[in-house]
């Protein structure tokens, strides 16, 4: 470790003088270089081990029932020895995710020579509409044709020549069971499926669907029957957790003689999730032996998919790492003197006594419940609308008083609140260096964000227009109230700390406890997968804000750097609740 410090230290040497740099400057370039020299082994790790599988993917616009959908076609590295033309696979995920989430159907069938395709349906990821979307012309449910108008977009690109025609699947989970299902009984083109614990049999009010006259003819359980229905794999979990196996399993079973695999064993997510090799390796099979007429000829198989995502954890670590140090760093040069002015007595650190330090622990943890307590009965008394009603009550009686302490400041100078006053508030809480470091702030971490998930099809989240990035501005209470919180309340609670690291580890420490209880209190909501990828947004802001506020000691840039990047990521997960927003009673009183 001594070895690699001194020639990071000599990098730094040859490309900056080393006069014009301190201690901590030097400290700073040789973590950020360690870091990217990680990232780089890291990425050309995962881009060698996904050459395994696909060279490239493409993104697919186009229009299903008057809406905008997008899908990722895969092109697969793999030849296929023992004929000339590829298979087809259309994959359809589950409710409340996205076509670029869930990585085990185009990384394990590209690796078997497959195009794979993977369709956001409307009311997920980028796609427009909703769930429950009536076709204007066809009269039918806008997801029963889905796939069908993909696939026509599909045909008419140049790859499509290179395609088996009679051999195109589809494969789905969960609602996107449902989806599948549908699909593949209206439209003849497609000659496989596979429905991981599919949703077959419901009733259109319970999601909400007012439109039942077009919708009822179309739901699994009064659509699909032998003769429309061939080749079928239903892969369920017999104690699966959102659905019943025999409402919906056993009942697809009976209408169309299709096979039926039960999963039996306890599996790491839960059974809805069917987060296990065998799903994987039974549909491969399946696929295989009724596209090739074998099981054996493409070759033995081999599950790797649990390699890409932890190698994509580790680089997703490293970047947001790289955009902490970034940001942290670069906080120092955006604050004023006088922002700093009433902490320098912080730096002369006295001795607390024990029983001092013991009381301000006390008053820590006592001031932690009754945060956590305040949220938790506005969430018992509204629903999950009470957090941001707890939140706008913190922000509201914050706000009180500072609102009474400035109006008692006037008073005591005998100087009146007029426009002149008005302005300078305004000029003191929010400065010209605040609002150009949150652009810094906001282009480090969205930029990174974007530039490595276009590189990689992973975790791609974007609202699907701008009214979802206004709506989103309701999160801001509950934003605003945990920094009032963590900077107003906490933090002068520290001050028994030696150092400013000390506290910021200790404000971090008690971020994740209180991360975790509100994750408790939205439980109910983790099954998207955008609310956990928000959360986990939420929580490095926050570590990002308290270094920030480490080096700068200001609330406003705190405030300001972050907001936008919270704002962003909610808005998707707000794109997600309007676009199944009929079917979310149901599924959270499962």
């Amino acid at each position: 470790m001594g070895n690699n410090n001194t020639i990071i230290t000599n990098i730094i040497r040859v490309h900056c003088s080393m006069d014009n740099l301190s201690h901590d400057d030097i400290k700073f370039f040789k973590r950020i270089i360690l870091l990217i020299i990680l990232l780089a082994i890291s990425l050309t790790y995962l881009h060698v081990n996904k050459l395994q599988s696909y060279s490239r993917y493409e993104r697919i616009q186009f229009t299903s029932s008057g809406s905008y959908l997008y899908a990722n076609l895969y092109y697969p590295t793999k030849e296929i020895d023992f004929q000339e033309s590829r298979p087809l696979l259309i994959y359809c995920h589950g409710i409340g995710s996205q076509r670029d989430f869930d990585l085990r159907i185009p990384i394990e069938f590209t690796k078997r020579g497959f195009y794979v395709a993977s369709l956001d349906y409307h009311g997920h990821g980028e796609s427009g509409g909703t769930v429950i979307d009536i076709n204007p012309i066809t009269k039918r449910p806008a997801v029963a044709q889905a796939c069908s108008d993909l696939l026509d977009t599909l045909e008419v690109l140049p790859f499509y020549s290179a395609v088996n025609v009679s051999q195109i699947g589809l494969i789905g989970h969960s609602m996107g069971g449902m989806v599948v299902l549908m699909n593949q009984a209206l439209d003849p083109r497609f000659n496989i499926t596979v429905a991981w614990a599919p949703l077959v049999n419901f009733e259109p009010e319970q999601l909400g669907i007012i439109q039942t006259e077009y919708y009822n003819d179309y739901i699994p359980v009064n659509l699909i029957n032998a003769s429309n229905t061939n080749n079928l794999l239903i892969i369920m979990h017999v104690h699966d957790e959102m659905l019943n196996f025999t409402e919906n399993a056993i009942k697809a079973q009976e209408l169309t003689n299709c096979t039926l695999i039960p999963i039996t064993t306890p599996l790491i997510g839960g059974g809805h999730q069917l987060f296990t090799n065998l799903v994987l390796i039974e549909s491969i099979q399946w696929f295989e032996g009724h596209f090739f007429g074998s099981e054996i000829i493409n070759g033995p198989i081999y599950i790797t998919f649990i390699i890409n995502y932890v190698v994509l954890l580790i680089c997703m670590f490293l970047l947001f790492m790289i955009v902490l140090l970034l940001t942290s760093y670069t906080s120092q040069f955006f604050t004023y003197e006088d922002e700093n002015a009433e902490h320098q007595t912080s730096q002369k650190q006295l001795k607390f006594p024990r029983i001092r330090k013991t009381y301000k622990i006390a008053k820590i943890i006592i001031y932690t419940a009754m945060f956590l307590l305040n949220w938790q009965i506005f969430e018992r008394l509204f629903g999950l609308v009470g957090i941001l009603y707890s939140s706008l009550n913190i922000t509201v009686v914050y706000l009180l008083i500072k609102a009474i302490n400035y109006y008692n400041k006037l008073k005591s100078d005998q100087v009146k609140f007029g426009f002149t006053q008005f302005k300078d508030l305004l000029k003191s809480q929010f400065r010209l260096k605040h609002v150009i470091f949150a652009l810094f702030a906001t282009f480090y971490f969205i930029g990174i964000y974007i530039i490595f998930t276009y590189s990689y099809p992973f975790a791609f989240m974007w609202p699907s227009n701008f009214i979802q990035i206004v709506i989103a501005e309701l999160i801001f209470p509950i934003y605003f109230s945990i920094e009032i919180f963590y900077r107003k309340i906490i933090y002068p609670q520290l001050s028994f700390l030696k150092t400013e690291r000390r506290k910021s580890l200790w404000t971090i420490a008690i971020s994740l406890f209180i991360q975790t209880f509100l994750i408790s209190l939205t439980s109910s909501w983790l099954f998207f997968p955008s609310v956990l990828f928000t959360y986990a947004i939420f929580t490095v802001v926050i570590i990002q804000n308290t270094l920030i506020y480490e080096n700068t000691k200001s609330f406003s840039l705190t405030i300001l750097s972050s907001f936008n990047i919270i704002q962003l990521f909610f808005a998707t997960v707000i794109s997600n609740v309007l676009g199944i927003s009929t079917v979310l009673n149901t599924l959270l009183n499962i």
